[in-house]
């Protein structure tokens, strides 16, 4: 019969192993700890680019809504040189969003102090005849076109709308 030795001192041993246990458990809760910071930074990043498009939409449709200054007669009847550039406030708390609005126009050019986006709209005829699906008659009135872009004041966030408005063919 074979006599195993065992160690004879094992003083200390439990407690070498406890210390490696509180080592391993203390990194893991750093591990999540980090984690869980980053995921409030990414839910928080989401919640402001959603907050800066919903700004920048709500500068588009009150562009389309307040027509004192850009549905006037004088700014729609300008064959290709009407535009306006202003600073809105959606909430009352000071300017949110600035809305530009230019007529679309077969050639390109460039309206100073306008944004580079507000500058390259689609190219397409600024006069037209009325679409065939529209519910005018075709050979009275014509549509100008117009194109609206909206950024949010807090970031690069924009949105472009295309409009264009019946008038009647002179």
């Amino acid at each position: 019969m074979k006599k195993t030795l065992l160690p004879k001192n094992e003083n200390g041993s439990v407690v070498v192993l406890a210390l490696i246990m509180v080592v391993l458990l203390s990194l893991l809760g750093m591990a999540v700890t980090r984690t869980s910071s980053i995921d409030v930074q990414v839910a928080s990043n989401e919640g402001q680019a959603t907050q800066d498009l919903y700004q920048a939409e709500s500068a588009d449709s009150y562009a389309l809504e307040t027509t004192s200054n850009w549905l006037t007669d004088g700014f729609l009847a300008a064959d290709t040189a009407a535009s306006d550039k202003r600073n809105v406030d959606l909430d009352g708390g000071g300017d949110d969003a600035t809305v530009e609005i230019r007529c679309i126009t077969i050639t390109p050019t460039t309206i100073a102090g306008f944004s580079n986006e507000a500058n390259s709209l689609p190219l397409m005829q600024h006069i037209a005849p009325s679409p065939i699906a529209s519910a005018s008659s075709l050979g009275k009135f014509v549509v100008r076109r117009y194109g609206i872009t909206s950024k949010s004041l807090k970031s690069n966030t924009q949105v472009q709308i295309g409009v264009y408005k019946f008038f009647n063919k002179f």
